[in-house]
């Protein structure tokens, strides 16, 4: 019978055992039910990520929107001033959380192009005022052509690194061989984050790039940001994302362990957080106006993983970290480059979803054996308290010491079921003994 106490024993166990196996079955923890615990967890229990001294963020904030006096998306002359500023620093890479896929209007200069040339056909341009004509006309127009100078500032740092975006909804156009954005020796089929295409940014722009990665972040149904897909599947191939390709270019003597690392809980694992000061920040503003003499910046950027993308309010994505505000693209890019080169990230697939399968069980089974030989009903209570105990102590030394994500729900599920089956059959079993003995002995003698 349904209502049998051996039966609502075990149903009590396979629920909390079938939540465990379709924790693993779903990519691991934590599931729906378990976010809110696990964000509390790493924002609050497990140690971010300390300070780092070669990162840094040179961001595009209100600050230097206003003494720029522009609006974002900055003009392509803009950045080139601000890259050749850069340059003056020689930092070790310079990473842009910006894609600069379509090209800046060239009405004016399609327009003086026609000119110039005119004037060449025409054969003004052999007399002397002609030729100073055409000389000053074709200073103009290189000086106005935006995409032209970024692509040189990018040649003279030799070290950018572009960001590209793949695409759900339709197909996106593939890099040919020797592009700066190339697929990495990495499990495609397997990827936690597939794709159609991509979106890339101009051709001269990625020839003079010394790198390119995705910019893509998942993101969970409730807008908080658990995983870094260090890589994402389109065509076949596994593309890297722009903190993976920062990596392979800065550390290529240690591309094997990186990949390694890159490809846990199949290519997205759940992240490590830094603390709130952990990034230096410079604001663009003060790397245009500085100078290449001033010392303060040159310390700040000499030699430096330079992060470059924008914080100004209300222009980067809205999508949180767990227990915190909202996070700039540029910033997870950047401490998920942190994560991939000390090894730290968190799994919670393969043998963590294993062991959190199996001490479930366990756990389970010990209290179906104890409950028993347990005399009193607080006894059974006891121990299933102690279970838990020992159940929370396992999971949190897995996540602090192995960095494995074990859930949490199923075996505490599992352990409050069981123990309210075994309440009910006693308390039942108690009832029917005292209706026994009121039957026995409740008659009245003038009965």
């Amino acid at each position: 019978m349904l209502s049998s106490p051996a039966v609502l024993r075990g149903l009590g166990a396979a629920v909390g055992l079938l939540l465990a196996v379709g924790s693993a079955v779903m990519g691991g923890a934590p599931g729906p039910g378990e976010r809110a615990l696990y964000d509390f967890t790493v924002s609050r229990l497990l140690s971010p990520l300390p300070p780092t001294g070669d990162l840094v963020l040179v961001e595009v904030d209100d600050r230097a929107l206003a003494a720029l006096g522009e609006r974002w998306p900055l003009s392509r002359a803009t950045w080139a001033r601000a890259f050749h500023a850069l340059e003056a620093h020689h930092p070790s890479a310079v990473v842009v959380d910006v894609l600069f896929d379509q090209p800046e209007p060239r009405d004016a200069l399609d327009l003086g192009e026609d000119v110039l040339e005119q004037l060449r056909t025409s054969g003004l341009a052999d007399t002397a005022e002609g030729a100073k004509l055409a000389t000053d006309l074709e200073a103009r127009l290189h000086a106005r052509d935006g995409d032209a100078r970024l692509a040189e500032a990018f040649s003279g740092l030799g070290t950018v690194l572009l960001g590209s975006m793949a695409l759900w909804d339709h197909d996106g156009a593939l890099p040919g061989d020797g592009d700066s954005l190339a697929p990495v020796n990495l499990p495609a089929e397997g990827l936690r984050l597939k794709a159609k295409g991509l979106t890339l940014n101009l051709a001269p722009l990625r020839l003079t790039a010394w790198g390119s990665g995705t910019l893509n972040v998942l993101v969970d149904a409730d807008g908080v940001i658990r995983r870094y897909p260090y890589a994402v599947e389109v065509g076949g191939r596994a593309w890297p994302s722009l903190a993976l390709a920062t990596a392979l270019r800065l550390w290529p003597e240690q591309s094997e362990a990186l990949l390694r690392v890159a490809a846990t809980d199949d290519g997205a694992p759940l992240m490590r957080l830094p603390s709130s000061d952990w990034l230096p920040r410079v604001s663009l503003a003060d790397v245009l106006s500085a100078g290449p003499s001033s010392v303060g910046l040159d310390l700040a950027l000499r030699q430096k993983t330079v992060f470059v993308g924008v914080t100004a309010t209300g222009l980067h994505g809205q999508s949180t970290l767990p227990g915190q505000l909202a996070v700039p693209g540029v910033e997870i890019h950047a401490f998920a480059l942190d994560n991939l080169r000390s090894g730290l990230v968190l799994r919670s697939t393969g043998w963590a979803a294993l062991t959190g399968v199996l001490e479930t069980a366990v756990l389970l089974a010990v209290l179906l054996w104890r409950r028993g030989r347990a005399r009193t009903l607080g006894a059974v209570v006891g121990q299933a308290a102690l279970l838990l105990v020992a159940h929370t102590a396992f999971v949190g030394w897995l996540l602090v010491d192995p960095g494995w994500v074990v859930p949490f729900l199923p075996g505490a599920v599992g352990l409050v079921l069981v123990t309210l089956a075994e309440s009910v059959a006693r308390t039942e079993d108690l009832q029917r003994q005292r209706d026994a003995l009121k039957r026995l002995f409740g008659r009245s003698p003038l009965g």
